[in-house]
């Protein structure tokens, strides 16, 4: 199988692309990260973990806002690792912490005499239901989601027991957040401005806990901080990264060019065939970016971005990724211009309509966990699994 790093990188062959590239977890919206194996559980409830306290003479357990984690072990895969569906919710620890409150939340759920099946069905729910009325809005032109939940999907339909996730959006679209991390965040009181080594190194999958067996109590996150109101703002979807993401580096030490994830993204989406950004916006019949549009929002961001946007014969055959986010920067909208709005809405609510308990295949449907009738939010998820 061909790598990014590799000497000879090529591009895959059709066949090569149908039978190799296979998916890692199940497409839909079914919480499986949450729920799939080897998640542990107590009839109804979810185990999470403990944290540690951070005074070595008295380590009894703390509050349960840590991932279920393996023991100790020699071996490195293992080594505290997270009990979780998807490994790589214990990638950085804003991910990680948002996995424990899904968690939670399911608990507090349980807790209100429902069976797991009944728990889990009600948190998926209410999932979906922070998907499209909570993010997608966000992220999307809200008239192109509504136009979708109200007249149907147009672009993507797959067969409800056949769920994917194309590539335009996976490889793509859906790496618009990339622009949007930040060098710092404001993690929690006594760690205001933690660098995205910090975040990253203080887990089992990407770093390591240190001298603890579980996450130390001064690192639970403080939500506030990310939510509305909060001092974490979001950078705008444009094609700058932050200085941090972009010079990406392992134990400090500098990575190899294709190593760097704004080069990783532009050579998946080459090694995959992905169309370009204008044949796309063809495709859709939506207005493509001129050449002129894709200068300016290059110049934007620097000398260095438009010169290396032309020396790629980008202006007129535009990567597909960097076509998203020169999209989203030349709308000045705050959010993901004509063609990123309709490939991330299209798919989000097409495999919403296609997933277990989907809530857009039953009449009416509407949320009953929060504080608000007929409302509820990722603020409103964090309330109910007592982590905000």
């Amino acid at each position: 199988m061909v790598k990014l790093s590799d000497d000879e990188f090529r591009v895959l062959t059709p066949e090569e692309i149908r039978t190799k590239i296979t998916n890692g977890r199940t497409p839909g919206l079914d919480l499986d990260n949450v729920y799939y194996k080897p998640a542990p559980r107590n009839c109804s409830r979810m185990l999470l973990g403990y944290v540690a306290s951070i005074d070595p003479d008295q380590r009894p357990p703390g509050k349960a806002n840590d991932l279920p984690r393996k023991p100790r072990s020699n071996q490195d895969a293992n080594d505290r690792a997270a009990l979780i569906g998807d490994k790589r919710d214990d990638e950085n620890l804003v991910i990680s912490q948002l996995h424990v409150a899904f968690l939670r939340a399911h608990n507090a759920i349980a807790a209100r005499n429902h069976t797991f099946n009944e728990a889990r069905t009600i948190l998926r729910q209410h999932y979906q239901w922070i998907v499209i009325k909570d993010f997608l809005p966000r992220i999307c032109d809200p008239w192109i989601v509504n136009e979708i939940l109200i007249g149907g999907n147009k672009v993507f339909g797959p067969d409800p027991d056949d769920l994917f996730m194309p590539f335009e959006f996976s490889v793509a679209a859906y790496r618009f957040g990339h622009s949007m991390v930040r060098n710092h965040y404001h993690y929690n009181a006594n760690f205001p401005r933690a660098s995205l080594t910090d975040l990253f190194m203080l887990t089992a999958l990407s770093g390591n806990l240190r001298d603890f067996d579980t996450l130390p109590e001064n690192w639970i996150i403080e939500w506030k901080n990310f939510i509305d109101g909060g001092v974490n703002c979001a950078r705008p979807v444009d094609t700058g990264l932050s200085d941090a993401l972009f010079g990406l580096t392992a134990f400090n030490k500098p990575m190899p060019v294709e190593a760097r994830l704004p080069v990783r993204n532009l050579l998946r989406g080459y090694m995959l065939r992905l169309p370009t950004g204008q044949a796309v916006a063809s495709a859709l019949n939506l207005p493509a970016l001129t050449p002129q549009d894709i200068e300016q929002v290059a110049q934007s961001v620097s000398d260095e971005q438009l010169a290396a946007v032309r020396d790629g014969e980008f202006l007129e055959r535009t990567p597909l990724w960097y076509y998203i986010l020169a999209e989203a920067a030349a709308t000045s909208s705050g959010h993901l211009g004509p063609v990123g709005s309709t490939i991330v809405a299209e798919v989000l609510i097409g495999l919403i309509r296609g997933s277990k308990d989907s809530i857009l295949r039953q009449t009416r449907w509407k949320p009953t966990l929060g504080q608000t009738p007929d409302h509820f939010t990722l603020t409103d998820l964090f309330e109910l699994g007592g982590v905000l």
